[in-house]
């Protein structure tokens, strides 16, 4: 049912072992929690908030703002995490979205996160992407249950046919996909499916280290129908500018929030308020 591909190239080492992990999961929940009664839940979900349009919403660069117990290259970050204090939070400091982290294994999440978040940031107006490992047509109708507007679909862990089936059903649930690529190699088939929505993540799978000139290299190659983000490395307002200047729309930070304590909110703020003058591109 759910046909992934992983172990094909060295530096998927951690994506196999999370989608090893999750493929259990699924199996379990599946027993558990049977897709036709995920399917009876969609009716009681609360109301998509479109996530494109939020990005597009604001003047400079839009902030996804992600929250996350912990993660593999970065181990513990906030183990006590309040999905209600930090969406408000979030939501409050300008964010345009909020990316919260579901998978339970090597990130410590769950969608009861993601539910207690929608209640705060569909009061704002504010999207939230469920940010996950999918890799069954299951996880993206829970994803609607629980009131994700945005679901992640990661290249490298999808054949190009399950990543252009999950990419379908997710829009016909109202949900749009922040298509994820690693490489000029994946945005390739990324973009084989003509995506709204293509992110460019920073970090090398090998190292698990992060540059931002990833970004700067693969962006010039996405058409200026997908809306462009920055994913991963992005530590202040300037870091987001420079993306900005390489042709993202908007940025996910996470682990930079997620370390900053109190500080948060004004590097939020801060990343809101870059404006970057377009006229040359």
């Amino acid at each position: 049912m759910s046909k992934h591909k992983t172990g094909d190239r060295s530096e998927t080492g951690i994506l196999d072992r999370i989608v090893a992990a999750r493929l259990e999961r699924i199996a379990q929940t599946k027993q558990d929690r049977p897709l036709s009664e995920v399917r009876a839940a969609l009716a009681d979900a609360a109301p998509v908030t479109p996530f494109r349009e939020a990005l597009e919403s604001r003047p400079g660069i839009s902030v996804i703002a992600e929250m996350k117990r912990s993660s593999p290259s970065a181990g513990a970050l906030d183990s006590e995490l309040d999905p209600v204090m930090r969406a408000g939070m979030y939501c409050s400091a300008g964010a345009a979205a909020i990316s919260v982290l579901t998978e339970p294994d090597f990130f410590g999440g769950s969608n009861t996160d993601l539910r207690k978040v929608k209640r705060v940031a569909g009061q704002h107006g504010v999207a939230v992407l469920q940010k996950d490992f999918v890799i069954d047509e299951y996880q993206v109708y829970e994803a609607r249950a629980y009131g994700a507007d945005a679901i992640l679909l990661i290249i490298a862990i999808l054949t190009p046919e399950m990543y252009g089936s999950l990419l379908s059903l997710a829009a016909g649930l109202g949900m749009d996909a922040l298509v994820e690529v690693f490489d000029e190699q994946e945005l390739e088939i990324a973009l084989a499916e003509r995506p709204g929505i293509v992110g460019v993540n920073n970090r090398n799978l090998k190292t698990l280290e992060t540059s931002l000139s990833v970004f700067e290299r693969i962006a010039p190659s996405i058409p200026a129908g997908s809306l462009k983000v920055a994913e991963s490395g992005m530590k202040n307002a300037a870091d987001v500018a420079r993306m900005g200047q390489a042709g993202a729309k908007a940025v996910l930070v996470g682990e930079s929030l997620m370390r900053a304590g109190d500080d948060a909110a004004g590097l939020v703020k801060a990343m809101s308020r870059v404006s970057v003058n377009r006229a040359a591109g």
